[in-house]
């Protein structure tokens, strides 16, 4: 009662937690389609699969208008 009325002292606001963000890294080596040198090309996905992820990777190396050279590395990181 005494809070409501602002007579005693508030109470601190609850420490909010994080939830542990994880997602799918897809590090690609790509290069223009006229040639030229290949470089490092990083993904971050939201999804479960790894396929999937390499899939959405590559489709977005697509829509900038490059090609995948190689796949270096898919691997799962959590923050």
């Amino acid at each position: 009662m005494r809070e409501a009325l602002g007579l005693a002292p508030a109470k601190p606001a609850p420490e909010k937690r994080k939830h542990p963000f994880s997602y799918i890294l897809v590090e690609l080596s790509v290069r223009k389609l006229t040639g030229g040198p290949a470089f490092r090309f990083e993904y971050k996905s939201r999804s479960l699969s790894t396929l999937e992820a390499k899939l959405e990777a590559e489709k977005a190396v697509r829509k900038k208008g490059l090609e995948v050279w190689a796949v270096l590395d898919v691997r799962q990181v959590s923050e």
